[in-house]
């Protein structure tokens, strides 16, 4: 039984050409217009786990899994459709939304490059150091446009990493910020079907505490850069609050030690507050947290 569909199978408008990956929530596809004749990457939703392919239509493996596999497709549908009103250079670009064969798909823009991670990667093998100030900050601008937009829509990304901000190839360094499986409204609290990267997440995604918004997404980005600068990813939120020093020492502070060497302290301060634990002593919006870079 094949998972995917293969090159010649059309689905809807769209004609598959090559299955460009696939993860444990679905396929993502390079199809053609079938009239037009445009290259679009089309996501499939077909959660490995607990659905497969037959006779053409996408089915949860058991009856007991029908509400799992409705409960994440509804969340998929919700990503599209969210994704289908927002207008920004640096958001990825949704055609179209369509649900078929039992499940839904996403036609996205298809973009030429890598992302921000396989370029880390690459520099770590080739080079065997992680990224200097310079190279992270040529790309903060475009991630933190993507992301004030994204929150004066009410929404948050909650799922920022390295891996989700793709760099368009061309002469000019063009991020996009991609993966928008997680996102959901500003100011509510955790569901239990929400997305999110343990390492990267706020202590309000994890614990239904505090009310997700702009600081949330602002807390993985800090992350992000620590990892970026160090080559060291700092332990999720909740092991830092439980290792946390009866005075009050996080053990992130270690890692921005080495970022205040390497990169002065006023990096090292402001990705501090980026951190916090506690949602109300970060930086409340991007602006606040671009200022306090200097970018």
């Amino acid at each position: 039984m094949t998972r995917a569909l293969q090159p010649g199978n059309r689905i809807h408008r769209y004609v598959i050409e090559d299955v460009l990956g696939s993860g444990g929530f679905g396929v993502v596809y390079l199809a053609q217009h079938a009239s037009l004749e445009y290259r679009v990457v089309i996501k499939e939703y077909l959660p490995n786990q607990i659905a497969h392919r037959v006779d053409g239509v996408v089915k949860p493996f058991m009856a007991d899994l029908v509400q799992v596999y409705e409960t994440a497709l509804q969340q998929f549908k919700h990503e599209c459709e969210t994704l289908l009103t927002l207008d920004h250079d640096n958001i990825v670009y949704v055609y179209d939304c369509f649900y078929e064969a039992g499940t839904a798909y996403m036609v996205m823009h298809q973009e030429i490059g890598n992302t921000l991670w396989e370029s880390y990667v690459q520099q770590i093998e080739h080079h065997n150091q992680p990224f200097t100030w310079q190279q992270v900050s040529a790309v903060l601008p475009g991630v933190l446009a993507g992301l004030d937009y994204l929150h004066q829509q009410n929404l948050v990304h909650r799922d920022m990493k390295a891996s989700n901000v793709f760099l368009r190839s061309g002469s000019q360094l063009h991020p996009i910020l991609i993966d928008f499986g997680a996102v959901k409204v500003a100011g509510g609290y955790v569901s239990q079907q929400a997305q999110n990267t343990q390492s990267y997440a706020a202590l309000e995604q994890e614990y239904n505490i505090f009310p997700i918004g702009p600081w949330t997404d602002i807390h993985a980005l800090g992350v992000m850069i620590i990892e970026l600068l160090t080559g060291q990813r700092p332990i999720k939120a909740f092991d830092r609050y439980t290792q946390s020093g009866t005075d009050g020492s996080d053990p992130i502070l270690m890692l921005l030690e080495q970022v205040s060497h390497c990169c002065g302290e006023d990096l090292a301060n402001a990705l501090f507050y980026a951190t916090q634990l506690q949602p109300e002593h970060r930086y409340q919006n991007i602006s606040e947290f671009k200022a306090a870079l200097s970018l």
